[in-house]
């Protein structure tokens, strides 16, 4: 478009005002399309930077979130480990008791 419009201003041919108007219009046109498209392009970077660093921002906190369940599942596991292991225990002690009251009526 630009040599479009150079070769037109060029002297010593003869030159159309209407196309030279014309031409220049689209001209101007085109560089206005231009700034528009720069603006929305420089926006959408923006929106995405921002969108990003949420984006970010949430799989850090649901990570942590995750890491935290983890850590409470292993601790309740061991309380149940633990639980299971002293009831065994109990149940040991408790069968012993029976056995010495069953064997030694007598002293109880």
């Amino acid at each position: 478009m630009a040599a479009q419009l150079s070769a037109v201003k060029r002297p010593g041919q003869s030159s159309d005002a209407m196309e030279l108007r014309s031409l220049s219009t689209r001209a101007v046109n085109a560089e206005r399309r231009l700034n528009i498209s720069q603006n929305q392009l420089l926006a959408a970077e923006e929106k995405y930077a921002t969108t990003s660093q949420t984006h970010v921002a949430a799989i850090a906190k649901w990570e942590a979130r995750v890491k935290e369940y983890e850590v409470r599942i292993k601790a309740e596991m061991e309380r149940t480990k633990n639980a299971k292991q002293g009831g065994k225990e109990r149940v040991l002690e408790l069968e012993g008791i029976v056995r010495l009251v069953l064997f030694f009526p007598l002293f109880f």
